[in-house]
């Protein structure tokens, strides 16, 4: 039997995230993973809603800060608070 996921990785899976490119907006496939959230980008833009910027087929990982109450976007081996 699964685990229920964590309350901070249920809310992002049902917001969902996005990236803007340009005037154009594509849905990312979110994927659970442990403690994390994984998605590769399929173009460049920003991440919506961390506004984060993210480059076409590198890995993008998404984990919450217990201690401040945050996410946390690592995205082409830059970490940004979100």
């Amino acid at each position: 039997m699964d685990s229920p996921l964590p309350i901070w990785q249920a809310a992002l899976l049902t917001q969902g995230c996005q990236v803007k490119s340009g005037e154009q907006f594509f849905p990312l496939e979110l994927h659970p993973v442990g403690d994390r959230i994984v998605c590769t980008p399929i173009v460049s833009g920003s991440l919506l809603p961390f506004n984060v910027e993210v480059i076409v087929g590198r890995p993008v990982t998404i984990t919450w800060d217990q201690d401040l109450s945050r996410y946390i976007v690592m995205a082409g081996g830059q970490q940004e608070a979100a």
